[in-house]
């Protein structure tokens, strides 16, 4: 595949990502991670699929709304290594007392290894680099 085949490739996943996690649709979001996922966590903590997909779900049933998107930093292909250097820009809203909104923005950046799993590029590692996280509350409009 070439480079140019292979950012397109990527970026079709990522719009697939955006898509599940704009509509919380858990079942897509797991099948982007490969079986054997590796997660490492800013505070170095390295999880597994099954725990990040518990983590996700357990967000999505408490978030009323959520959009995110992706800015390629850099793309790495070697052989069939692929690593993007990514920064995931997610914004979620809640609500609480019917009255309150309180929104979050989480700037995530990291490598992001890709390969070639059953038919489909799917990440199997992950290495966050920075995490940054802010909160605002306002009255329901």
């Amino acid at each position: 595949m070439t480079w140019f085949a292979m950012e397109q490739a990527l970026d079709r996943r990522h719009a697939a990502a955006q898509a599940a996690f704009a509509t919380k649709d858990i079942a897509t979001y797991h099948g982007l991670f490969g079986v054997a996922l590796r997660y490492r966590q800013i505070d170095g903590t390295t999880i597994s699929r099954a725990q990040l997909m518990r983590d996700v779900a357990a967000q999505f049933a408490r978030i009323d709304r959520a959009t995110s998107r992706f800015t390629r930093e850099a793309l790495r292909v070697t052989g069939d290594e692929v690593c993007e250097t990514l920064v995931q820009t997610a914004t979620v809203e809640t609500r609480a007392f019917g009255f309150l909104r309180r929104i979050w923005t989480i700037e995530r950046r990291g490598n992001y290894f890709w390969a070639v799993e059953d038919k489909e590029l799917r990440i199997i590692r992950v290495d966050v680099l920075s995490e940054s996280i802010s909160a605002s509350m306002t009255l329901k409009r």
